[in-house]
């Protein structure tokens, strides 16, 4: 396993925690949540300020190991044109699924907006991600929808890396 393998596994491993960890909180919160309020800002920033720091954490930890563990052969993290390669491939799927998931949350704001024409009746959810696919959706509810789009968009990358090293690019 090359060097540019094992920090996209480690990389991978992060933001799939540091999401997971971002989202289920704030999808979890109560539909009725008072989203403009100076609790609920101060609460966002809290979370995105923890996730970032958390995740510029672990990858300069990581870089510190990878140093370390290269035992100064300065060969042994060289970025060769394979690894570029994989790279640009790479960042070509996260593109394409970053596009695919901007254009279904704006289909999705679409189809909120005309639902109350064709369904009268609908349960009111009781959590922030079920209001996310009932409605009324406000402008965090977007803004969480476009990071999430992000989160993903990101996770394709190292997910695409260690696809093409494990083929062989």
């Amino acid at each position: 396993m090359s060097q540019q393998e094992r920090v996209s596994w480690i990389s991978l491993i992060v933001n799939l925690v540091i999401g997971y960890w971002y989202f289920e909180r704030v999808f979890s919160l109560p539909a009725q949540a008072d989203l403009f309020g100076p609790g609920m800002a101060a609460f966002a920033i809290r979370l995105i300020v923890l996730a970032i720091v958390l995740g510029i954490a672990c990858e300069i930890a990581l870089r510190i190991v990878q140093k370390g563990a290269s035992g100064g052969d300065p060969d042994r993290n060289r970025i060769d044109e394979r690894d570029r390669l994989i790279d640009l491939k790479a960042s070509r799927n996260a593109y394409g699924v970053l596009s695919v998931v901007v254009v279904i949350v704006l289909v999705q704001i679409a189809l909120i907006e005309m639902s109350p024409r064709f369904w009268h009746r609908m349960p009111v959810p009781e959590t922030v991600l079920g209001l996310m696919g009932t409605g009324p959706l406000a402008a965090m509810h977007v803004a969480q929808l476009l990071l999430l789009a992000l989160t993903l968009g990101g996770i394709t990358v190292y997910v695409s890396r260690i696809f093409y090293y494990r083929r062989g690019y």
